[in-house]
């Protein structure tokens, strides 16, 4: 599809960097799914150049955000129809978020917090955006807490979690967490205490308090929250007790966060699913 046949049938959209082929999808999803607030139609009739909801443009940049990801039209309609569902406070998950490590500012309104394992790569990955949204130039919206959810198929998960916990007591959780997550293929004894005496840490001692366990209650108490809130993979990652169903990606956290700021202003949209879209509170 041209660039100016859809900007015909869509004025309101922007369809910057589709090509063609994403354009045509990008209509085909936008006449399948439904706005979850103001004019409470098909996000495609939401764009008609008569109505001026600010919702529809917000939900087409997601849209046309996971088109220019590659995401199949399918995923896209089911994403997006998660992700707006999502945001029923029946939805959320009781996650707690004064127990752990802070990063930004504490007094942030969106606290996000990661469920994550020390030897995932996805986790190690995630990392850079999740920093960017909380001490970017954006900062004083969102604070990130991790915690600890070593999965059973990484044998030095847990050990390096307790490590972690060890540095936390010390003062020194990030040092460590980031030393973690840079080496994860580095996470042997010897590796270890070499991460501990690098961030001036005694990596003996810490070994010797990981080995005898004094840090597993925090680590199972941690994994019993994860999986009481339905964590299955790592990273999970909940915004304000919502599940951030998008990818770990800076553009589609920060409108995550951006969206909750606005639900926790107005309580005003829910995506309800395609036969029943409302207002709440």
């Amino acid at each position: 599809m041209s660039e100016e046949d859809a900007r015909r049938i869509l004025p309101r959209a922007d369809l910057s960097g589709l090509n063609g082929e994403q354009r045509a999808r990008f209509l085909e999803i936008a006449g399948d799914v439904f706005d979850y607030a103001g004019c409470k139609d098909t996000l495609a009739k939401c764009l008609a150049a008569d109505v001026k909801d600010v919702h529809a443009l917000r939900m087409a940049d997601l849209v046309r955000a996971l088109l220019l990801e590659g995401v199949p039209s399918g995923r896209v309609i089911e994403w997006v129809e998660q992700y707006y569902a999502s945001f029923d406070a029946s939805k959320r998950q009781r996650v707690r978020s004064d127990d752990c490590p802070q990063l930004g500012d504490k007094n942030a309104p969106v606290a996000l917090v990661e469920f994550s394992d020390y030897q995932c790569p996805h986790c190690a990955v995630a990392r850079k955006p999740l920093h960017d949204v909380v001490v970017g130039p954006e900062k004083g919206k969102a604070r990130l807490c991790p915690k600890y959810f070593p999965l059973p198929g990484h044998p030095r998960a847990a050990i390096a979690a307790a490590c972690a916990e060890y540095a936390k007591q010390k003062g020194k959780f990030w040092e460590m967490h980031e030393a973690l997550f840079a080496h994860q293929e580095e996470l042997e004894d010897d590796s270890l205490k070499r991460y501990a005496h690098q961030m001036g840490l005694d990596g003996a001692q810490m070994l010797k308090e990981v080995y005898a366990g004094h840090f597993d209650a925090v680590v199972a108490s941690q994994m019993r929250e994860g999986e009481a809130a339905h964590v299955q993979a790592t990273p999970t990652i909940f915004v304000n007790g919502r599940q951030h169903l998008l990818p770990v990606q800076t553009f589609f956290l920060q409108r995550s966060i951006e969206d909750e700021l606005e639900w926790q202003q107005n309580k005003a949209f829910v995506y309800e699913g395609r036969d029943t879209i409302g207002k709440k509170g």
